[in-house]
């Protein structure tokens, strides 16, 4: 452990100990005694509290439900309380043995689920909603808050960005609704907020995913994509509670790809020259031949090393108020301390009941995070390119080459030392944030409330970049050494007024919740660079800034967002009658700043019905104990685009011929053509579901179909060159739709001692693409640079971002195979081929392979998503396990540079076609490919289908007769380990990729940061 660790660490004790002097009383008085057992079975309870109200004196029952507390009051009352059961109250008096049996909570047996404006019971609730609670994340340490979802909701697709640390993960809910942003909408506290990528998981009291339009259409114009409300934690009735929990733990890559040796590497390299005839060419360069003493450098094994994550924390949970302090820092298994994750966060969430009226409170969250990052997921400039393409017969380090590091007489171009990469990066920064809100609330009479809610997202950055000069190679070097700089700030302010009235009249029930929302973004950014910090200086980094460069054509900038407003006006109505017959109507108008005048306004309305079938008298009582089907229909907005979209926009970037002598003159022009007709995108979308439940709620199960269209997708219209605009306007002209299944099974058990819980979601969907904007029957996405080639596609009758290229039939096996692949007059289609090359389809048989032949090989979206828990508890023992999978899908393997003559290769190319391995998977190396072996094509899409397990924690509660001894009320100790296990027969670097920043570019390996498989321990102290 370094020193700054333990001065951390030390900093988080000391204040737990001042903390636990004040929370703790002396205990002097009499003994009582007793058992806390299960109401319903009559099992013990172990980790029961039992507190002496009004004191912090209290103790938990053992592995046997047993309890003994010293009470120290002249009149005490006991309070006897489990996560899940009605808590209850009992006078001592005289007693000295006090038994208690603890009823399952109302709220247990009724989950409560967050609506938008509101909370409503689920087994009354007419929409698709999936409940993610604290206990099912805790314990599970990752830094952002999907990641702690991820497989525990049906309906939710997730992908990893990448795995360096701080880095976001990509979700989508239902599908891919749309060519542009297919984020869900984030909702904290009742704050829409940009992202949750720096919110910290172990605050969460709830996560609730608002999948179909009759749960989303209270948000309008901005659910289209679905809703994601999270609940912070609150304080709670009883008696302050004070935790501490620290947890350290330990990375690898789950995987690396095994590459070439030394010897391997001369093998192929000169088997390669040789079936292009260029052997003495080869000789040429001094190539070296089999058996001459080389490095054999295993440069998977020199980038990555062991990482470790540190995470102290400390809350303090009262009668009104939730206080939660945290330190996260986490290292990178590639690029250690340049590639880290720190984040300090502060929450405090406060209630206050002034009055009988007057309601006031605020939840706000602190943030700062300080992120080094490396380039990921990029075959140029990547310090994991660069291990992939360099050759095993360089040395890591030559004390005569540039700064130490060897460099590569082979692999040159665009490609250095991998550790020379990570010397060259050198960048810091930090971002700070202010996020939450204030609201106060009146009830002037019972059942109707008015509240007011200020809301705010202030966020800061700066960042400082230095880079040394450098002469790797000859295609590598640079004269200058270079320092940039910059800072940013962006705000969010949110005002929402709405009332809310719910009355039982009887067997009615009525919600009626009214309200207006105001919402407003701005950014501003500035910052400059320059070059030339003395020599002498260069490497201190209190002189790495802009002032003290030599240059004198320093670069400025300085920019502004367009100001974002929207404003909305919404309501709902819920009617149940006898909790049987259920109805909710939506209706939302919102107006965005970001569509033309013509249709600035939207309108949002949806409707659901329910019935629970199981409360008619003519339903049998068993073993189905709850039965429920709903529908519903709605349209929702997403107003995700640029701001001035629907404007013409005049460019200073044309010349005309002018005056007799007709001389270039340069002049600014209009650069395309306004739309004022240019509006939302639109999805409207028909659920039907069925909720059951079995043998006393047991078994309980939850069944999703529905049917989602996106239309009016905004996209670049095609216009007549006669306009004279060299940018195409943007219109409304697409059209996606999404059907799917979503299923969710879950088992609780209770047996003695014995708590078993399991749930089990299953996910499937079909996307396609109805219309494509624009005049083509396809977009093309992001094109392959070496390749020079677009390998996915937005096309009417496919999934979005689907994969092309050329489809392949096998590999050519003798010189009669290259002549018998003929097209329909006879004529040999692949005439340059030999035996060893891959066979390409003639797709459109007209007796050429050419780029008409591109055609759909694979889709990036999975065709089953499942997720697995699985719980147990058993006198004081804790065991949890989540997996998850995802079937089906595909993954564009691009990170191989075939351009690059000497590149290395992975070992799987050990078993390519030769005379004497006649392979039908991989085709012969050849160095100038006259075949085209290296065009775009299925042989380089594989199956990313995988089996992961995310996580799995054994955790222990210390006994209380021994935490009675030390005033504690709770110790838990826990191992926990992240992907310790993952099955998949892809030969990358990770099966889980998600999207790139962009929906078109999903799915593709272009040298992927590892996911990290990790194992660590903690420790949560409560009193």
């Amino acid at each position: 452990m370094g020193i700054l660790q333990i001065i951390q660490f030390r900093g988080f004790f000391t204040l737990l100990m001042l903390c636990a002097a004040v929370f703790t009383a002396s205990a002097q008085g009499r003994v009582i005694s007793g058992t806390v057992t299960d109401g319903g079975d009559g099992s013990e309870m172990p980790g029961a509290t039992i507190l002496e109200k009004g004191t912090s004196n209290g103790t938990i029952t053992d592995i046997d439900g047993k309890y003994q507390l010293t009470i120290t009051g002249d009149d005490p009352v006991i309070i006897v309380s489990f996560v899940g059961f009605e808590s209850k109250e009992i006078k001592v008096g005289a007693q000295s043995v006090i038994n208690v049996s603890l009823d399952i909570s109302l709220s247990e047996l009724s989950e409560v689920v967050v609506i938008g404006y509101g909370v409503q019971q689920k087994r009354v609730a007419t929409g698709s909603i999936s409940k993610v609670d604290a206990k099912d994340i805790e314990g599970y340490k990752v830094p952002n808050v999907l990641s702690a979802i991820d497989g525990q909701v049906s309906g939710v697709i997730a992908g990893e960005s990448s795995g360096q640390p701080g880095s976001s993960k990509s979700v989508f809910i239902r599908g891919i609704s749309t060519n542009g942003d297919n984020s869900p909408l984030y909702v904290v506290d009742g704050l829409t907020v940009s992202g949750i990528d720096n919110l910290n998981p172990s605050d969460i009291e709830s996560v609730d995913v608002l999948k179909d339009a009759a749960s989303t259409a209270i948000y309008g114009a901005r659910a289209a994509n679905g809703v994601i409300i999270i609940t912070t934690k609150k304080g709670k009735d009883g008696t302050g509670v004070l935790s501490y929990e620290g947890f350290t733990s330990f990375s690898n890559p789950w995987k690396m790809p095994e590459m070439l040796n030394s010897e391997q590497y001369i093998e192929l390299t000169r088997e390669k020259f040789a079936n292009s005839n260029r052997t003495a060419a080869l000789d040429a360069l001094g190539f070296p031949n089999a058996g001459d003493a080389t490095a054999n450098t295993n440069w998977m094994d020199v980038i990555t090393d062991q990482a470790t994550m540190i995470n102290h924390r400390l809350t303090a949970t009262l009668n009104n108020s939730y206080i939660s302090l945290d330190y996260w820092d986490q290292q990178g298994v590639i690029g250690g301390d340049k590639s880290n994750y720190k984040r300090y966060a502060i929450r405090l969430n406060s209630t206050k009941k002034v009055n009988d009226y007057f309601t006031v409170g605020q939840n706000f969250y602190l943030n700062r995070t300080e992120n080094q990052n490396l380039g990921v997921n990029n075959a140029f400039g990547t310090m994991v390119a660069d291990a992939f393409a360099y050759d095993p017969t360089t040395d890591v380090y030559d004390a005569d080459a540039e700064y130490g590091f060897a460099q590569s007489k082979w692999v040159q171009k665009e490609y250095i030392n991998p550790l020379s990469r990570l010397f060259l990066a050198d960048n810091s920064g930090h971002a700070d944030q202010i996020q939450g809100n204030a609201y106060i609330k009146f009830e002037p009479i019972k059942g109707l409330t008015f509240q007011s809610d200020l809301g705010i997202d202030f966020s800061w950055y700066d960042y400082r970049s230095f880079t040394p000069d450098y002469n790797y190679h000859p295609s590598f070097f640079s004269v200058n050494n270079s320092i940039s700089q910059g800072y940013g700030f962006g705000q969010r302010i949110q005002f929402e007024n709405y009332a809310n009235y719910t009355k039982d009249l009887g067997n009615h029930s009525l919600n009626v919740v009214l309200g207006t929302s105001y919402l407003g973004s701005e950014f501003r950014t500035a910052g400059g660079s320059t070059l030339n910090i003395p020599d002498a200086a260069k490497f201190n980094d209190q002189f790495q800034y802009i002032d003290a460069g030599q240059d004198t054509s320093d670069l400025a900038f300085g920019r502004a967002s367009v100001d974002y407003r929207l404003l909305s006006y919404y309501g709902r109505v819920i009617y149940d009658y006898r909790d049987k017959y259920l109805f909710s109507v939506t209706l939302r108008r919102d107006g965005s700043s970001r569509f033309g005048a013509n249709n600035r306004w939207g309108f949002f309305p949806s409707m659901s019905a329910g019935w629970v079938i199981s409360d008619e008298n003519f339903f049998p009582t068993s073993p189905i104990s709850f039965l429920k089907i709903r529908s519903s229909w709605g349209v929702n907005g997403n107003d995700r685009i640029g701001d001035l979209g629907y404007s013409s926009q005049v460019v200073n970037a044309f010349s005309y011929a002018l005056g007799v002598d007709h001389a270039l003159n340069r002049g600014s022009a209009l650069a395309t053509v306004p739309n004022p007709n240019l509006k939302w995108e639109e999805s409207v979308q028909f659920d039907v579901g069925l909720e059951i439940k079995l043998f006393n709620d047991q078994l309980s199960a939850e069944f999703d179909y529905y049917v989602k269209t996106t239309r009016d997708l905004l996209g670049n219209e095609i216009v007549p060159g006669y306009l004279g605009v060299t940018d195409f306007p943007l219109s409304n002209l697409g059209e996606i739709q999404n059907k799917g299944l979503e299923a969710s099974v879950a088992y609780k058990q209770r047996i003695g001692g014995l708590t078993l819980n399991t749930r089990l979601n299953y996910t499937t969907f079909k996307n396609t693409v109805n219309e494509v904007p624009g005049s083509s029957t396809y977009i093309n996405g992001w094109s392959w640079p070496v390749r020079n080639a677009a390998i996915t596609r937005m096309s009417e009758g496919e999934p979005v971002g689907h994969f092309v290229g050329y489809k392949t039939l096998g590999i050519f096996q003798s010189e009669a195979d290259v002549f018998s692949h003929l097209s329909s007059s006879g004529d040999v289609l692949q005439p340059d081929a030999s035996p060893g090359d891959l066979i390409f389809a003639d797709v459109n048989k007209d007796g050429v392979i050419n780029t008409d032949d591109i055609t759909s090989i694979g889709s990036p979206w999975p065709d089953h998503i499942l997720g697995l828990s699985f719980s147990a508890n058993y006198k004081g023992f804790d065991f949890s396990a989540l997996f998850s999978t995802q079937i089906g899908h595909d993954i564009f393997r691009t990170y191989e540079r075939s351009d690059i003559t000497f590149t290395n290769y992975q070992t799987f190319w050990l078993d390519r076609w030769t005379e004497e391995n006649r392979s039908t998977k991989y085709p012969r190396l050849v160095s100038n490919d006259p075949n085209g072996n290296q065009r775009p094509s299925d042989f380089y899409v594989e199956d990313g289908s995988f089996l992961r397990l995310r996580n799995i924690q054994i955790g222990y509660n210390i006994p209380a007769s021994i935490l009675e001894k030390i005033k504690l009320t709770g110790v838990r100790v826990y191992l926990s380990g992240n992907n310790l296990l993952t099955v998949t027969n892809y030969t990358g670097f990770d099966p889980e990729i998600g999207t790139n920043g962009w929906i078109l570019d999903s799915g593709i390996d272009k040298g992927y940061y590892p996911s990290n498989k990790t194992i660590g321990a903690g420790v949560k102290i409560t009193m």
